[in-house]
């Protein structure tokens, strides 16, 4: 009675259920603890910035307006973690990162930047986003997850743009605004996978958030989806597609600023699991 005792002890506190023990011995590379994936995204990017201090009137830029590319491809990063048949912790990389240097088609104001049509531009943006996600498994065979859980995505935030005005031939002084902000935000999270065969899987998931806290209002929505194919044991490849939106509002009383991006493009990525 004792022996029981004690491999029930162990058996809950490592979480070597039936479940999990028959995920283990399965071929499918479902069951497998670690997953560690690296590619590229193609975005097709929006973005819409503003930086209004006291006594101002609101203006906003966007992507096109201070020449940055919309369409840019960028690295992702990432891993799953998998503790027991019902614990699923998940964490990534993306971000955006353009600068670029161009002639303002029209007038816009950004902070104390007055920028008059015909005027040289010279911006970036940095943006990186890094995101955790742990999630309980409400189902899980060796063939099929399903979780809900909650996370946060941080994003860092770096927008410069400074301008030149050229009056009569002669060069004006440069003027240059910039904004830095990072940014918690928390999420409600969902996830699953399904396995169509011991090599071939489906990996979904998604989630949101709308909350506000001190000086800050964020809103987040994101999901992704992708399939992928493993020819070897411990190495596959992967195509997906993952959509992202985050708005966040600063405001602390003398200033507010106003970040309004959409990151969604198709993503490539080579992956191993253990």
């Amino acid at each position: 009675m004792k022996k029981i005792s004690v491999c029930l002890a162990a058996a809950a506190l490592l979480g070597c259920t039936s479940a999990s023990a028959s995920e283990q011995s399965s071929n499918s590379v479902l069951g497998q603890r670690y997953n560690f994936y690296g590619g590229a995204q193609i975005y097709q990017a929006e973005g819409k910035f503003s930086l209004t201090k006291e006594g101002q009137p609101k203006n906003s830029v966007d992507l096109d307006d201070i020449g940055l590319d919309d369409n840019l491809t960028s690295p992702v990063f990432g891993a799953l973690f998998n503790f027991g048949p019902k614990w699923t912790l998940r964490v990534d990389y993306f971000g955006y990162h353009d600068d670029a240097k161009t002639t303002a088609d029209s007038d816009f104001d950004f902070g104390d930047v007055v920028v008059d049509a015909g005027a040289k531009l010279d911006s970036s943006l940095d943006l990186d986003v890094y995101v955790i996600n742990l999630a309980y498994n409400l189902y899980s065979t060796e063939r099929a997850k399903f979780g809900v859980g909650f996370g946060v995505h941080l994003a860092d935030i770096d927008l410069e743009i400074a301008s030149q005005a050229t009056v009569g031939g002669v060069v004006q002084a440069e003027q240059e605004e910039s904004i830095n902000e990072t940014a918690p935000l928390p999420n409600l999270y969902m996830a699953g996978a399904y396995a169509f065969t011991d090599r071939f899987l489906l990996r979904y998931g998604g989630g949101w958030m709308s909350l506000s806290y001190g000086d800050y209002d964020g809103d987040l929505v994101f999901a992704n989806a992708a399939l992928e194919y493993w020819p070897f044991q411990h190495a596959g490849i992967g195509v997906g597609y993952r959509y992202v939106e985050i708005e966040i509002d600063y405001d602390p009383g003398n200033k507010k600023e106003e970040y309004d991006v959409k990151l969604p493009g198709p993503m490539v990525y080579a992956t191993v699991g253990f």
